[in-house]
């Protein structure tokens, strides 16, 4: 369970820096936007981030950490899509949201997630959190990279969208094995 779930995350922190990485070329030079557009819809999701944050702390009737986990990879899903679909603004706007909440949840409750596998083992359950975003964003940049080359920078997104997709699938299969256990 706690590989599977280091699994997700590892696809779930590629997707992230590849995205991250892959979003300013993507307005300005497949978009048209400008520098400009682009610092506002990156300052919007950091803006967006703490009062999410704050909101999810204060909703008294969440659901349990390891399904608010899979809900934020599944909205990873929807962000890229919002993105790979974007023409303008609008949809980036939207996508920015989205991905607003999506770290709210994973970077607020990844920690979490991994210390509640690891009962009594806090430091390697936070040192296995941590690496798995290292690992991803070691994949994700020669893969972001020979990917927008080849097909260009919509083309990233598509795969992170994927990316995300699976990451999903497995933390929900392995929800299902830690309630069915």
């Amino acid at each position: 369970v706690i590989a599977w779930g280091a699994a997700a995350f590892v696809l779930y922190g590629m997707s992230m820096h590849m995205g991250m990485a892959m979003f300013p070329l993507f307005v300005t030079d497949t978009l048209g936007g400008t520098a400009g557009e682009v610092g506002l819809l990156v300052g919007l999701c950091a803006l967006l981030e703490i009062p999410v944050m704050l909101a999810l702390v204060t909703w008294r009737r969440l659901p349990g950490v390891p399904v608010l986990i899979a809900a934020g990879m599944g909205l990873f899903v929807l962000h890229f899509g919002l993105v790979v679909l974007a023409g303008g603004m609008g949809a980036l706007i939207a996508a920015q949201v989205v991905r607003a909440v999506v770290l709210a949840i994973l970077a607020g409750l990844g920690m979490t997630y991994f210390q509640t596998l690891m009962p009594g083992r806090f430091s390697a359950a936070t040192t296995l959190y941590a690496n798995t975003s290292s690992v991803g964003a070691m994949l994700s940049g020669i893969t972001s990279g020979a990917v927008a080359q080849t097909f260009g920078y919509r083309s990233v997104f598509i795969l992170c969208a994927a990316l995300s997709l699976v990451a999903w699938g497995v933390m929900a299969l392995n929800n299902r094995r830690t309630t069915h256990a």
